[in-house]
């Protein structure tokens, strides 16, 4: 339990973090919430006035939770684009577009409230830049031969936004398998290197 001594011990940075981990996890439960300052406030242990100590409105909180998400991802990216030692490629590209699958399709109102709200129109954190982590982390795959010499760029985009449209006609209603299966196969036609002719 933490007490209220204890919570006065806590960086301006770290009260910040528990406000937006609150946020996270009252968007990923799906409740019905008619305030969200007080829902987050409550869950988080603070008073209402806290949250207007780090956050000017609701849509700034959700611009945080944003930047955290793509965070989030960016730091799964760059372990692949950094960790020492081989990968099996496929194995690695499926496991992280399954992964993203089941963050954008998953029950509750996350994905959302950052992807699809006003929040959306807010300027991304530079450190949250996906598209950058994904190109660098199809660069290294392209250098070693696992890919085809694709601009990594302007695959990584792709890739985001067919994630970005499956995962959202998943959380519509449509069979997940089907879109894992499609995507399975894109990636493998488009990214496999080509046998000399």
């Amino acid at each position: 339990m933490v007490t209220s001594r204890s919570r006065r011990r806590l960086s301006p940075e770290a009260r910040r973090g528990e406000l937006i981990d609150a946020a996270i996890r009252l968007l990923e439960s799906g409740r019905q919430v008619t305030n969200w300052v007080q829902a987050v406030a409550a869950e988080a242990g603070s008073a209402k006035g806290t949250f207007y100590v780090y956050f000017t409105s609701w849509e700034e909180m959700l611009a945080a939770v944003r930047d955290r998400v793509l965070r989030d991802y960016v730091g799964r990216f760059d372990r692949i684009a950094e960790t020492p030692g081989p990968l099996d490629w496929w194995a690695t590209i499926d496991a992280e577009c399954d992964a993203a699958l089941d963050t954008i399709a998953q029950p509750g109102g996350l994905h959302h409230a950052v992807f699809h709200t006003p929040a959306t129109g807010a300027p991304v954190d530079d450190r949250a830049d996906v598209i950058t982590a994904v190109a660098r982390a199809l660069s290294r795959g392209i250098a070693e031969g696992a890919f085809r010499p694709v601009d990594p760029h302007i695959a990584a985009t792709f890739l985001f936004s067919v994630l970005h449209s499956a995962g959202d006609a998943i959380a519509s209603g449509d069979p997940p398998q089907r879109w894992r299966q499609a995507l399975r196969d894109l990636t493998r036609h488009w990214l496999a290197p080509h046998d000399p002719a």
